[in-house]
């Protein structure tokens, strides 16, 4: 689970949450399922905004230093507008980079996933930034 905060091109500033589910496919690699919803509210509730984010992923893992593991993943998803502005929806593609560090049983991670949305009539780009839990 974590906290996003996201700029998008079209859209401005948004904050949400985002839930993911991986597997490893080996020690280096794992597969994942990521489902985000954000809200463009920052200039209030009346008109904004809600977008449904979901991806799926490849994550390859170098071999963590002690307590901590960087990471890189890269995969495609949508950018799909709830309300709002929904010319501006399509599918997207993503590489990112994260670290988690290491507490017991559970891990803090944060990462920034760079992503293009290929829209009908233009392209647009997705910066999120993320804190959060490993369990």
């Amino acid at each position: 689970m974590s906290l996003n905060a996201l700029y998008s091109t079209s859209q401005g500033v948004g904050l949400g949450i985002r839930g993911r589910a991986s597997m490893p496919i080996n020690a280096d690699i794992s597969t994942a399922l990521d489902f985000g919803f954000t809200g463009f509210v920052l200039e209030g509730w009346r008109g904004a905004d809600y977008l449904f984010e979901p991806q799926i992923s490849l994550i390859v893992t170098p071999p963590p230093t002690r307590l901590r593991a960087g990471y890189i993943f890269l995969g495609m998803g949508g950018y799909l507008p709830l309300a709002g502005n929904k010319d501006t929806s399509g599918p997207t593609i993503h590489i990112g980079f994260g670290r988690a560090h290491g507490f017991g049983e559970s891990a803090v991670f944060y990462e920034i996933n760079p992503a293009l949305i290929i829209g009908s009539e233009k392209l647009g780009f997705l910066l999120p930034v993320r804190l959060g839990i490993i369990f």
